[in-house]
């Protein structure tokens, strides 16, 4: 039994945004021709080149190379506008990045701060859940192997192709290009504050690879988030799992429909991971109870202790 068509296509990707924290990190920097005339931007980043992951900038020499194979040649003018709040991850190492997190700071002429933390996920790898081997299932936030994402200040710029070794057409698009409407929505985003910028710095606050490692500073607290909405699904899996063994399904199923039904939790800048825990716990209870009026219960049984089984267990490097 594939199970996939409505859970994962709801769930695969998530993004979270964090709450705004003030990154205070250096790196090198250049200088960048802004619209204004006479006017540059220092655009400094911080990267991890020890895990074969690592930030291209407007200023760095492969980034118009970078969007060309992104793009896939195609001119879009509108991305002139965004190539100063804009960079490209790369990820060179032989694990996928299938969460991470980034905090942009802007800094005016007259020294006032602006900070923006967004993070992207598809938490669904670590919960122990695959993707099904089918093109209308695809990755939309993990950076595979030797790939790259787009992202801006506001959000990630799709594309048709990310793959570093340029693109092949005799293979279809990962995904329909949508970089006119991201790029028209993300402009109208660039409020007089950011376009005042001079000083722009970027910096990776954390990654989860696929194998449930994390590295980075977490000043955002994106692990304990992260760990939190894996926990609260893994949890629900464990009770599946423990009450299969103990003959005491249908009473596990009854437990997690009730627990689908308790008080909502809110979420906001002020939440704590324990907030997640519960908002996710709820949530992926609903998704469960879905699930089982589906698909039945005992294929469910069997997909469940599958993925409870796969799941890696995080940990920080």
């Amino acid at each position: 039994m594939t199970f996939g068509a409505g859970p994962i296509k709801r769930y695969a990707a998530i993004v979270i945004c964090l709450l705004a924290v003030v990154a205070m990190v250096t790196g090198v920097y250049a200088g960048i021709r802004r619209a204004t005339p006479g006017m540059q931007v220092k655009f400094n980043k911080r990267d991890f080149p020890e895990h074969n992951l690592s930030i291209i900038t407007p200023v760095d020499p492969a980034f118009e190379d970078f969007a060309v194979s992104y793009f896939r040649g195609k001119s879009d003018t509108s991305f002139e506008t965004l190539k100063p709040f804009s960079i490209f991850v790369k990820n060179s190492g032989e694990k996928s990045v299938v969460a991470y997190a980034l905090v942009w700071q802007a800094v005016r002429l007259d020294g006032k701060i602006r900070t923006n933390t967004i993070a992207y996920a598809e938490p669904d790898v670590l919960m122990g859940n695959q993707i099904p081997n089918d093109p209308r299932f695809k990755h939309t936030q993990t950076i595979e192997p030797n790939a790259v994402k787009c992202v801006s200040w506001s959000g990630s710029i799709a594309a048709t192709e990310a793959s570093l070794g340029g693109t092949d057409s005799s293979q279809p698009p990962r995904g329909q290009a949508t970089r006119d409407s991201n790029t028209a929505t993300i402009r109208s985003q660039l409020d007089t504050d950011l376009l005042q910028a001079s000083d722009i710095t970027v910096s990776l606050d954390g990654v989860f690879f696929d194998d449930g490692t994390f590295v980075g500073p977490n000043v955002s607290g994106f692990f304990e988030r992260i760990q939190a909405m894996v926990n609260a699904k893994l949890d629900l899996y464990r009770e599946i799992t423990i009450a299969s063994e103990q003959g005491t399904v249908d009473q596990a199923f009854d437990a997690i429909a009730a627990k689908s039904l308790s008080s909502d939790v809110k979420i906001n800048s002020t939440s704590t991971p324990d907030d997640y825990y519960q908002y996710y716990s709820k949530l992926f209870a609903g998704e469960i109870s879905g699930m089982k009026r589906a698909y039945g219960k005992k294929g469910l049984v069997a997909h469940i202790v599958n993925s409870k089984n796969r799941a890696p267990s995080l940990s920080r490097k």
